[in-house]
């Protein structure tokens, strides 16, 4: 076990290391003109200083993305400028995600080191801080970056939640969970995981808690709902939904480009979704049922979220992202402690909701801590136990002698 200074030590060390490497390629990298939901987000957050309208892809209000992201822009582009070129304003936006990004690093410690160890901890820390997905989207404006620093904070306050149950972690939880879902709202699910575990153990549902972590969060999301009854007098619990319906988006095996998008008004989208489930499990079970889970599965964790690297160099990482996903994934499944269980339940949960809308690898990104720690633990339980057998060897050793 590793000293608690020692760890200390590293993990400062970790966090200059992750914080210069982004900060090198928010400098040095070559950073392509914005496009897709880069450049659509920095419309947004601009149309909002300028004219004050919320939109997403319009110039109407609408509320087809949370706004956890936007506001982020808005007040990065509001302190460093929006006037064309973008550059400087672009450059100090990308320095900003950098720092932001390290405290995925330590954070991904904290769990790591509360869920199973110190060491488990600083090799989960670690592998953070070089993987190359988490070094360039920093300088990338989606939600990525910051969306994964509120979501390891989120999936701490639950440990502290399962192993302790004091009400101050109940509402850190609620307003941590409602700060994450205005980023990205498809981890809501993921809410009912701590109060699953606290049932299994206990049989008891800790009602006032929940009542306080779910104050908190309504707390955190009224003036979204607010905002949306007061301009389009209904209720919105989450968004509308960017370009596309992900869901019919989903109902197309092996991107066959089986969907004529023409053909199909918004409205129905998520009605032909559904029949398309339907007459594909009729006409060719075998096929769909393999693109729900396996193909899915596949595009999820076959190859790693990287941007544009020379070939050696990605077919190098490629290799080894297989490694720690392998042996995360086997890790996790072994269900070994009630730790691996609730990391794997959390990711089976996270995984099976964007199972059911179209993969991409991209929207892998929350998932990898989740094999990086399992990776972490198998590979810290692994020298624990040849830590073990040498000592036992030297000892047997002497006795012969």
């Amino acid at each position: 076990m590793i000293h608690k200074r020692s760890a200390a030590i590293i993990i400062i060390l970790l966090l200059f290391t992750g914080l210069a490497l982004r900060l090198f390629y928010a400098l040095k990298g070559s950073h392509e003109a914005l496009a897709f939901d880069q450049l659509e987000y920095t419309k947004m957050a601009i149309q909002y200083i300028e004219k004050g309208v919320f939109a997403y892809r319009d110039t109407s209000a609408n509320s087809l993305v949370t706004p956890g992201y936007p506001w982020f822009l808005i007040i990065m582009y509001a302190i460093f400028g929006h006037q064309q070129p973008l550059d400087s304003a672009l450059l100090a936006i990308r320095i900003v995600q950098s720092f932001i990004s390290v405290c995925s690093i330590g954070l991904i410690y904290l769990i790591g080191a509360r869920l199973f160890n110190r060491s488990s901890g600083l090799v989960a820390a670690l592998i953070m801080t070089f993987y190359p997905t988490y070094i360039w989207t920093a300088s990338m404006l989606t939600t990525e970056t910051l969306f994964l620093s509120f979501f390891l904070g989120l999936l701490y306050m639950q440990i502290k939640i399962i192993q302790n149950n004091r009400k101050r972690d109940h509402l850190w939880m609620g307003v941590l969970l409602a700060l994450t879902v205005l980023i990205r709202p498809n981890i809501l699910p993921l809410a009912v995981i701590p109060y699953f575990f606290l049932w299994i153990e206990h049989r008891k549902l800790y009602l006032k808690s929940i009542v306080i972590g779910a104050s908190a969060f309504a707390l955190i999301m009224m003036p979204w709902w607010i905002r949306n009854l007061l301009t389009f007098h209904e209720f919105t619990l989450l968004a509308k939904g960017g370009a596309g319906n992900p869901f019919l988006g989903g109902t197309d095996p092996y991107f066959r480009n089986t969907i004529d998008w023409s053909k199909i008004k918004e409205e129905d989208q998520f009605n032909e979704g559904l029949r398309r489930i339907k007459q594909g499990l009729t006409a060719d079970p075998l096929l769909w049922i393999r693109w729900f889970t396996i193909g899915k599965f596949m595009v999820f964790f076959k190859t790693p979220y990287f941007h544009t690297l020379p070939a050696i160099i990605a077919s190098l990482l490629t290799k080894l992202h297989l490694v720690f996903a392998w042996i995360g994934w086997l890790t996790l499944l072994s269900f070994q402690n009630r730790s691996l269980c609730f990391l794997t339940v959390s990711l089976v949960v996270f995984l099976g909701i964007h199972m059911v809308f179209v993969p991409d690898v991209r929207y892998s990104f929350g998932m990898y801590p989740f094999l990086m720690l399992a990776f972490a633990y198998a590979v810290t339980t692994l020298m624990q136990l040849l830590q073990q057998r040498i000592p036992l060897k030297a000892k047997q050793k002497d006795l012969k002698v």
